[in-house]
């Protein structure tokens, strides 16, 4: 019997606490009323010194890209790894292009991130030895080619070029 009554009043105690307990949302919570904003149109007019720079800017960047479009060859890299030492590097060919005095080269790995190169041939190779960035291989990674020459003239980036992963 006494047990049962300790049963009952420890039941009783357990419901009048969860019952007591329960706060419906809204008691705690004000209803939120966002304010009512109005965003006016806005139009914008540039002014004749402006326009003027900005044609300007446009005449005299196409003025100086005259130069041809490099197309890559070939793109390749080898990546080794061994208990003693880790070895990588990367190739990239491509066409010459009339009367351009240097090219740049872009390499953007998968994850986006990108490096450029300058060089004064048709040809790009690195390795890991002198540079870090492609020390981690360049699975997935595109490379592009863009020709320069005389009194700041340059030519369009070649297309993305996927480079292929060398194997023996």
């Amino acid at each position: 019997m006494k047990r049962k009554r300790r049963k009952l009043a420890a039941i009783i105690c357990a419901l009048t606490l969860a019952l007591s307990s329960a706060v419906p949302v809204s008691a705690c919570t004000p209803p939120l009323k966002p304010p009512s904003v109005e965003i006016p149109d806005i139009t914008f007019q540039l002014d004749d010194a402006l326009k003027k720079t900005i044609s300007n800017a446009a005449k005299n960047w196409i003025s100086r890209c005259i130069l041809g479009t490099p197309t890559v060859e070939y793109a390749s890299y080898y990546k080794s790894q061994s208990r003693y030492f880790n070895y990588a590097y990367v190739a990239v060919k491509w066409t010459e292009v009339e009367n351009a005095t240097s090219y740049k080269v872009r390499i953007t790995k998968a994850d986006g991130t990108w490096k450029e190169y300058d060089t004064t041939y048709t040809a790009f190779y690195s390795t890991n030895y002198t540079d870090d960035f492609i020390a981690d291989g360049m699975d997935g990674a595109t490379v592009k080619v863009r020709a320069y020459g005389y009194n700041d003239t340059f030519g369009w980036w070649s297309d993305d070029t996927n480079i292929a992963r060398f194997g023996y």
